[in-house]
């Protein structure tokens, strides 16, 4: 399947090209978009680990394994008897009640590119690791987008964070629409602030220099009567062109989604509680996001595939890596629930893969697909467990193994959302949301 072509950018007046696109394509999904099954109400936010983390350094650690094995890290109790975490996750350590970690998930195929793939989309990619670029299925939000849409008017269904998934920033590609077309894409973020006390404005929100909102407004009276008079010629395609830029200048003009963006509505204490970093920020940006009417957000923790450890894993994790996480999922957390969001938000930790069991002469960890575990909290799913187990090593599923179909079945479930759903390809061939897979029993409460 060909790539999808990559964003460009030429000015236009008043705003660019691409953000009048991709602004447009916010108000077109909400309107497109079916109506909601049972669960609609369900939004769902993404820590997607680029690079993949180590689970025996995080959420899985091997406290009786040989030292080569083991590693560095401590393992430490959590608030629910049994379950332990790494000695660097100390903030979720104390919250084990509110999540559940899945550690016998299992896809087999230790390349970044497919297993990305398999990670943001469901299906596993079939390119080598050498084309990034190259999306066969749509991405996890983008058929969310497409089947649910937003839960509010004028706001995007689909959020990515910082970054959309557009190879030139380094992020991962798989997070795009593919034949789902234009109108499933991602509204990007941009960029937030590393500190707690920045400012933060959405790039494609932001009218262009030396421009305001009354001469917008102007601008766009002048354009209405100028459609008026064409209406007569107007063929589809410029029809179309015409509801993009009506969706466009409706949002620069309205302050509903600006408002869901802007973090200085935020008090300083909590955005200091969130952390000075742009994960934490980026965390109580998809809380806002959510609250506002957004049903996915995906929130890209490292850019560069900052998770791929294959040397200095323990000293990457310690200060680079799991403080800011441990803080930002954490206090995310706390928040959602303070806020009654909790139920109708799933959370969602995980990275394409885990790393080798044994720790390399580089005092790194190698990529491994045998087995690898991931977090959910909320989402109305049943929590305080830990469902399956890997082996003493951490090599291999040893009890309840489950494909990562499995996981992403549970996803749609609690999303309302029927997997068995047919998109059509662009030949024109029925395909459904995904190949295979089944909810995960135990995650799901006796009325799911």
């Amino acid at each position: 399947m060909e790539a999808q072509s990559l964003p460009g950018g030429t000015s236009v007046p008043l705003v660019s090209r691409r953000t009048a696109i991709q602004l447009a394509l916010l108000g077109s999904v909400t309107r497109a978009a079916n109506t909601p099954r049972r669960g609609s109400g369900t939004a769902c936010i993404v820590f997607f680990l680029d690079g993949g983390q180590s689970h025996h350094d995080t959420i899985d650690p091997k406290p009786l394994a040989p030292a080569e094995v083991r590693g560095e890290f401590a393992a430490i109790e959590t608030t629910v008897p049994g379950i332990q975490l790494t000695d660097q996750l100390p903030l979720l350590a104390k919250q084990a009640e509110h999540y559940s970690i899945v550690r016998s998930l299992f896809h087999g195929n230790p390349s970044h590119a497919p297993a990305e793939h398999q990670m943001l989309t469901g299906w596993m990619g079939s390119r080598p690791g050498t084309a990034r670029a190259v999306i066969e299925k749509p991405s996890l939000g983008s058929v969310v987008s497409k089947l649910r849409g937003s839960r509010h008017s004028g706001i995007p269904p689909y959020v990515a964070v910082p970054w959309s998934f557009h190879h030139e920033y380094g992020g991962s590609p798989f997070g795009q629409a593919s034949y789902l077309g234009p109108r499933c894409e991602p509204f990007e973020s941009g960029h937030l602030p590393k500190s707690a006390d920045q400012p933060f404005e959405v790039p494609a929100l932001a009218l262009q220099p030396h421009n305001s909102r009354p001469r917008l407004r102007r601008r766009r009276g002048l354009l209405e009567q100028l459609d008026r008079y064409a209406k007569g010629n107007r063929d589809e395609m410029i029809g179309r062109k015409g509801s993009f830029w009506d969706d466009a200048h409706q949002l620069l003009l309205d302050n509903e989604a600006r408002q869901a963006f802007d973090l200085t509505q935020e008090t300083p204490a909590l955005r200091a509680q969130y952390g000075s970093h742009e994960w934490g920020q980026a965390a109580l940006l998809s809380r806002r996001l959510v609250e506002a009417g957004v049903t996915f957000v995906m929130l890209q923790c490292g850019l560069k595939q900052d998770w791929d450890t294959h040397d200095k894993n323990f000293p990457r994790l310690k200060d680079q890596l799991l403080p800011p996480l441990d803080r930002a999922v954490s206090t995310l957390l706390t928040d959602l629930r303070q806020r009654g969001l909790e139920q109708n938000t799933l959370v969602l930790v995980m990275g394409e893969f885990g790393r080798t069991p044994k720790v390399n002469n580089k005092a790194g960890r190698d990529h491994w697909a045998e087995v690898f575990s991931v977090m959910l909290a909320g989402g109305g799913l049943r929590h305080g467990q830990v469902i399956g187990a890997s082996d003493q090593h951490g090599a291999y599923p040893a009890d309840r193994p489950y494909h990562a179909h499995d996981l992403f079945a549970t996803m749609y479930h609690a999303l309302g959302i029927d997997p068995h759903t047919l998109f059509h390809d662009r030949q024109g061939r029925p395909i459904p949301v995904l190949a295979a897979g089944q909810p995960i029993p135990e995650l799901l409460t006796s009325a799911g």
